[in-house]
């Protein structure tokens, strides 16, 4: 199958023809990933992904790949380019950056390596070992006109690093990464802040917003803020079949029993969805298979408990966040930890 871009760019090309160039290759990128399935290849590469992790499925790679594929249009990439077109034209000298990135699901470094490329540096992807097969493909297959070298190896001979791993290795990224230009990030995860008037249809989209990839991103739900006096057993009976069909994935379902047989062998008061425990706590970050909820009294106090975790925080769904079921569906200018990569790229 020919590549859907264009390969090395000719010297001399003026850099607004580079820009648009960049431009086009990710919208055939984005064309490409609407008929993947119809590649063979595609499907190949699948394969060994969800052989490699047991939490990556060809449902959650395809929802991946179809969230991509509605994100890599034109007028999208267009729109989020905008603020930044004098900048990109301004860069004199591209350099190398490295991506050291995370697996907990499919395609997660994708925006900062479509961020790396579209400002026309060279990328050296320190790939994690659990997702090291889908982006190194579509890189490929693209010819983006930018040098890509993937490893899971170590790095060396860049010029700035953007760097996503958990919290101890945090600790590690700045103590080996702190002298170069660095945008560093650790573990975060989502809330949901319900008021007790939310529809059946509501809850049932915040089912998406807790359980989609099996809970595993930093923008899936884990924490539950609930008004004194909800019924967190009506809540539960709503999330229950959405919650189900987890269980048929063994890793997960490992979890799930791990946890539980703990809490009752504890007598840990919780509710039991037949594939998911929900527990009281006052922890925000919460286990694979297990979601916490909390009581607030009012307002003024939640705003202040959600202000001292503000830097554990990745998004907040629900009243005065962003709408039920949207959690994982971000947009092209939607920052992980609310770092504009851009302007980070683009002051190196």
């Amino acid at each position: 199958m020919p590549k859907f871009a264009f390969g090395i760019f000719p010297e001399g090309m003026e850099k607004e023809d580079l820009i648009e160039k960049r431009i086009e290759a990710f919208c055939g990128m984005g064309e490409y990933l609407e008929r993947a399935e119809s590649d063979p290849g595609w499907r190949n590469v699948v394969e060994k992904a969800c052989a490699a992790n047991g939490f990556f499925t060809p449902e959650n790679i395809g929802r991946a790949v179809t969230q991509w594929a509605a994100m890599l249009k034109e007028e999208n990439l267009r729109a989020w380019l905008s603020p930044y077109m004098d900048r990109l034209q301004e860069v004199k000298k591209p350099g190398k950056i490295a991506l050291v990135m995370a697996g907990n699901i499919p395609l997660v470094g994708f925006h900062d390596y479509l961020c790396v490329l579209m400002c026309g540096y060279s990328a050296q992807v320190k790939l994690s070992s659990k997702d090291a097969f889908l982006l190194p493909f579509l890189d490929r297959k693209a010819g983006i006109p930018a040098q890509t070298e993937f490893t899971q190896g170590n790095i060396s001979g860049f010029d700035a690093v953007i760097a996503t791993g958990s919290g101890n290795t945090f600790r590690y990224f700045d103590y080996y990464f702190g002298k170069y230009p660095h945008l560093l990030r650790k573990n975060r995860t989502s809330c949901a802040v319900l008021d007790g008037k939310e529809s059946r249809r509501e809850l049932e989209r915040l089912a998406d917003d807790m359980f989609s990839y099996f809970g595993l991103g930093c923008r899936n739900v884990s924490k539950l803020y609930l008004p004194e006096g909800y019924d967190v057993a009506a809540l539960a009976d709503v999330l229950a079949p959405y919650t189900r069909k987890l269980a048929l994935n063994n890793s997960y379902k490992n979890n799930y029993d791990y946890y539980k047989s703990i809490y009752l062998v504890n007598r840990r008061p919780h509710l039991d969805t037949g594939a998911a425990l929900l527990t009281e706590s006052g922890q925000l970050a919460s286990p694979m298979a297990v979601a916490y909820y909390e009581y607030y009294r009012d307002a003024e106090s939640l705003r202040a408990v959600l202000e001292a975790c503000r830097e554990e925080i990745q998004c907040i769904v629900g009243r005065g966040g962003l709408p039920f079921g949207t959690a994982q569906s971000p947009g092209l200018s939607d920052w992980a930890d609310g770092e504009d990569v851009l302007d980070f790229l683009l002051s190196v």
